[in-house]
């Protein structure tokens, strides 16, 4: 899949049209600034009556917020940013649910030192806002909560950089994931057995990322982030997300998501979140 990212923006750097190439110029380098930060709300909403088809009742409803603070300067740039999401579903019969539930900080710091490729720092923080179940058995047990766990990562390496649409990196990366109440799940040494509060690994870590803007309102966006413990491959822990955003007008918008997500230690197989929704997205800055 890295592969597939990389000859997508090596494409786009051989392929830039003369519009971008204006764009260039209308919009040099500075120094300044740059604040983005959006906002969306989704709703869903079903009832059923004497249906004889079948259905059940339910009303959901997920919040988001995207945040971006990037400077952009002649030598170096540095780029963060903050993804929040929170859902929840009621489901007729089996009550209400968490549907969402998801922070993630990024912050990255990189020389530009030669034209396409550049050194790089970064720093990411991954956890959740509450308590998650799991509902398999019938019964809601809990699995996780706010920082039980917590994924931080530490990252020294080359980024790529061929367009303003594309980009990879990779580099030497420190993993810590930290637990408490449910440390049995995702705290325990591989190599030992051993349950610990915070789980040490070195590794490497690649990300890409991929922003098409489709339309002046409507962009697909995707990230590819993998982190291999330097062991056996199957340990890798892959996290993908796609998002399709298409805008009806300046306010309303159809967002359609796909995650996907793999991690031997939480869950021997591929874990998939679909979620398509109409609902309403308005920038704050």
């Amino acid at each position: 899949m890295a592969l597939f990212f990389l000859a997508m923006g090596s494409s786009w750097a051989e392929e830039k049209t003369e519009t971008a190439a204006v764009s260039e110029v209308a919009a040099p380098v500075t120094s300044g600034w740059k604040q983005q930060v959006t906002a969306n709300l989704n709703l869903n909403q079903a009832s059923f009556d004497n249906w004889q088809q079948g259905g059940t009742n339910f009303i959901s409803w997920q919040a988001g917020l995207n945040a971006k603070l990037e400077k952009d300067a002649p030598a170096d740039n540095w780029s963060n940013s903050l993804k929040m999401e929170y859902g929840m579903t009621f489901v007729d019969g089996q009550g209400t649910r968490k549907s969402a539930d998801g922070i993630n900080l990024e912050s990255v710091f990189s020389w530009k030192t030669w034209p396409q490729v550049n050194p790089f720092v970064s720093l990411a923080a991954k956890t959740q806002f509450d308590t998650g179940f799991n509902y398999s058995t019938g019964t809601a047990v809990p699995t996780s909560a706010f920082l039980d766990p917590g994924y931080f990562t530490e990252t020294a390496g080359l980024k790529f950089v061929p367009d303003q649409v594309f980009n990879t990196r990779l580099g030497l990366a420190l993993k810590e994931t930290v637990a408490n109440q449910y440390a049995g799940i995702y705290t325990v040494n591989p190599d030992t057995g051993v349950v610990e509060k915070v789980l040490t690994e070195l590794g490497v870590s690649s990300v890409s990322e991929l922003n098409l803007k489709l339309s002046s309102n409507s962009n697909f966006n995707s990230k590819l982030d993998m982190f291999w413990n330097g062991k056996d491959i199957d340990r890798t822990v892959v996290e993908w997300d796609n998002l399709l955003t298409l805008s009806l007008n300046k306010i309303i918008s159809v967002n359609m998501e796909d995650d996907f997500r793999f991690d031997k230690v939480i869950y021997n197989g591929w874990q998939i979140k679909e979620t398509l929704g109409l609902g309403v997205a308005f920038s704050l800055l």
